[in-house]
């Protein structure tokens, strides 16, 4: 009978470490839970402010991003500077777009078409160019600069 006794006194104590053991593994892993939690916001913000454009980073000129550790294969085809010294007064929009690609906004202006090519570099500045056209033929090339 003491036996009995003495079993019914210590299994609350052994029942009581066996919880207090749980109660610290669950605990470390909410601390684990929310740590991934943590990473995984500061992975989303990231992706959320990653602009869509494509970035010209630590390059004065497109020939430099083009010549540097940025894959050609990702920049549009307009940015290529031999491309633009092609266009000539005459030339006709297809054949603009056919050498350029297709711009990426057009306007009217004073009765003329404008082609306009410009993509965002950094925050702070972007690259653009223009072809003007009259009556569906070249009649001004405004090369890209950056701005």
């Amino acid at each position: 009978m003491a036996r009995l006794l003495l079993a019914l006194l210590i299994l609350p104590l052994t029942a009581s470490a066996a919880d207090d053991t749980r109660i610290s593994f669950l605990e470390q892993e909410v601390r684990n839970l929310q740590r991934q939690v943590q990473v995984l916001t500061r992975q989303m913000d990231e992706l959320r402010n990653r602009p869509d454009k494509f970035e010209l980073q630590h390059s004065a000129t497109p020939e430099a991003a083009l010549s540097g550790s940025t894959p050609a294969t990702s920049l549009p085809r307009w940015v290529d500077a031999s491309l633009w010294r092609r266009l000539r007064p005459g030339m006709s929009e297809l054949e603009v777009i056919s050498s350029l690609g297709p711009p990426t906004s057009m306007r009217d202006e004073n009765g003329a078409k404008v082609l306009l090519y410009a993509m965002e570099i950094g925050g702070s500045g972007f690259l653009g160019g223009s072809v003007t056209l009259r009556e569906r033929a070249v009649i001004e090339v405004r090369q890209p600069m950056l701005q």
